[in-house]
């Protein structure tokens, strides 16, 4: 049975105790109703794990033992950065929950001009929006989070705000790589050479990971001038096969195909 796994920040190798507070002091304690001496892992949010053993309740805090020290196995040797052109609330729930799970680093929900979605707040990519953007931020959060601790993940990746087209794709512009999966591509032949391309750049990095932006149109797709902006910085068009995949399908098999070739 996998040990219950929290994300505490600021988590030190110098120190010997990890306390942790707040609401996961609260599950720990009456919800799971973890005893002394039980053990659980904690996660720094930098994929580094603690393997720790409760030791105490003092005031409102779990006091862990520290056990031993691991890298997080989990999390890819590339940020793979997803920018999903928005769609229907429930299916961009299914997307965080999958996509997660599967080793992505970043969300960014994308206000494109075929999305179904429209945000009353206009979606400029500006932080602070409207209150139900907020609430809607902070429910998208919690699901990522959640789906982080059910794969063992070593960071909790963030849902950011919305944000539009043009500012996506300039973002992605430069990162080391900005992926468009279309139905217009020129073949699996050329996907699989990109896909290798992004393992051989793993490879060849020493400390930072590479960067790799991943653009999903929405119910829609994408408009032909969108495709058109993204080519003009640097966007490369690959296949997922051919077959249409719906965008709840393609965000989660495009990370499918990363996380088995980039995976060790």
């Amino acid at each position: 049975m996998s040990l219950y796994r929290f994300y505490v920040e600021g988590c030190s190798e110098a120190s010997d105790k990890i306390y942790i507070s707040g609401k996961d002091y609260n599950h720990i304690k009456n919800v799971l109703r973890l005893r002394i001496g039980e053990e659980i892992i904690v996660s720094d949010g930098t994929s580094r794990d603690y393997h720790c053993r409760i030791s105490d309740y003092p005031e409102e805090m779990v006091e862990a033992e520290i056990i031993d020290i691991n890298d997080n196995a989990t999390e890819l040797p590339a940020k793979i950065i997803l920018f999903q052109g928005m769609p229907k609330a429930d299916k961009f729930e299914h997307i965080i929950q999958k996509t997660v799970e599967l080793g992505v680093h970043e969300i960014y929900p994308v206000m494109m001009k075929r999305c179904v979605v429209k945000l009353e707040s206009g979606g400029s990519g500006k932080s602070g929006g409207s209150g139900k953007e907020a609430k809607k931020l902070q429910r998208f959060n919690s699901i990522a989070e959640a789906a982080a601790k059910q794969s063992q993940r070593g960071i909790i990746p963030e849902v950011k705000s919305f944000i539009s087209f043009r500012d996506a794709v300039d973002m992605a512009a430069s990162m080391d790589m900005m992926l468009i999966p279309y139905e217009s591509a020129r073949g699996m032949d050329y996907s699989r050479e990109i896909i290798n391309g992004i393992r051989e750049l793993c490879k060849k990095t020493d400390s930072a990971k590479p960067t790799v932006g991943i653009f999903i149109g929405p119910e829609g797709g994408f408009a032909p001038e969108e495709i058109e902006y993204a080519k003009e910085k640097g966007g490369v068009i690959i296949s997922l096969g051919n077959r249409i995949l719906r965008t709840e399908t393609a965000g989660p098999t495009i990370m499918s195909i990363l996380g088995f070739a980039l995976d060790d």
